[in-house]
């Protein structure tokens, strides 16, 4: 029976330790409700480890989450006068003017990152609430904006190409090829349409009404006649945030020449050279980005085995990111924070689209930042 008893005190620190360190992955957020579930936890030495790792917000939830009655309470509270605080109000006062520039030189999804971190340290956090709306809404404002001038000036190639397949003076009206060709236009069109009509309800149903606006618009231009699309563009409109507004149309807007693409090195697809041999020592070297870029216009080129060699490449880049992933994250456990960020930025510029490698690096990254604050001698 006491035997038991101990199996079960165990288990539950067990649990206790496992919901804490739960707690810690997740941010500060919850760090007060943890830290006031778990007192025993709650200690002067641990608020120094936390302060000392960068963790600001936490090591003051312990604090404040405290039993008055502690040995130690007096020497933590003298923590949190001396260290934490001022630790927290110096990140607050940078992330605020790091926002306030960014918001200047309007990077709008740079302030709202910065507005966002200043929030995670301020003792108020409503305060920053209306900074992060504001700089959403004109992140939000801007992307609509060009993808409505890219959109109104492709659909109004794609209704001017219809229109060119008028038989000309001298063909008869009826001319056979002429309105083949217009009803080729006509049913690419129509394709056009029926993706545009899609996508405005899948924007819609993913709460981006701005974008949904631009795939209605896009349809109804098209296909003015659709009743079905003057339904769902009202539903758009009454969607739409408050702030946000559809931008007339400038008919006199240049397009912009595309510039040649190069691969990495320097070279344009005209002077490089698409030859397996380059792809196979660039491979072998372990330079698996310029290998990909070189397959990839070896394959545009027709090359023989071109998709093997393709994926023999992917293959080793995939490879070379997760080992580069793994070194940082060992990098990361004895707390060398530049490597790790070092490591993971190679692994990101590999694989940009792995959630997991992005996520970590933007943590080390801003872990990097605050401890360089907070062991600098800057005021």
């Amino acid at each position: 029976m006491i035997k038991a008893n101990v199996l079960n005190v165990r288990w539950l620190l067990i649990v206790g330790v496992c919901l804490f360190l739960t707690g810690c992955a997740t941010g500060s957020g919850g760090q007060h409700a943890k830290a006031s579930a778990l007192p025993f936890l709650n200690s002067y030495s641990m608020a120094l480890q936390d302060y000392n790792a960068g963790k600001v917000m936490e090591a003051r939830a312990r604090i404040l989450a405290m039993d008055v009655g502690r040995d130690d309470y007096k020497q933590a509270q003298a923590l949190l006068k001396n260290k934490i605080d001022p630790a927290r109000i110096r990140l607050l006062r940078h992330y605020k003017i790091k926002g306030k520039k960014a918001e200047k030189d309007h990077k709008w999804s740079k302030a709202l990152v910065f507005y966002r971190e200043a929030a995670e340290f301020s003792a108020k956090p409503d305060i920053f609430l209306a900074y992060i709306r504001n700089m959403d809404l004109k992140m939000r404002q801007e992307r609509m904006d060009a993808l409505l001038k890219q959109r109104r000036m492709e659909d109004n190639a794609w209704i001017h190409w219809l229109r060119s397949y008028e038989p000309s003076r001298g063909v008869l009206p009826s001319d056979a090829a002429f309105s083949r060709m217009r009803e080729m236009i006509g049913s690419d069109i129509e394709d056009r349409a029926v993706r545009a009509y899609r996508e405005a309800r899948r924007y819609l149903n993913k709460d981006m009404a701005g974008v949904a606006y631009v795939e209605i618009e896009s349809y109804l231009r098209l296909m003015p006649e659709s009743e079905k699309g003057q339904r769902l563009m009202e539903d758009v409109r009454k969607a739409m945030p408050k702030g946000l507004l559809v931008r007339a149309m400038n008919r006199n807007t240049p397009t912009k020449q595309t510039p040649t693409k190069e691969v990495r090195g320097g070279m344009s697809a005209k002077e490089y050279s698409a030859r397996k041999s380059d792809v196979l020592k660039l491979m072998k070297q372990g330079k698996w980005l310029q290998a990909k870029d070189a397959a990839l216009l070896y394959r545009r080129h027709e090359g023989k085995g071109a998709d093997k060699l393709l994926k023999s490449v992917n293959s080793g880049l995939e490879k070379a990111a997760s080992s580069l992933f793994a070194q940082g994250s060992a990098a990361f456990r004895r707390e060398h924070i530049d490597v790790a960020v070092k490591m993971w930025s190679q692994a990101v510029e590999m694989q940009p689209a792995n959630s997991e490698y992005v996520d970590a690096l933007r943590r080390a990254r801003q872990l990097q930042e605050r401890l360089h604050l907070l062991r600098s001698d800057l005021k």
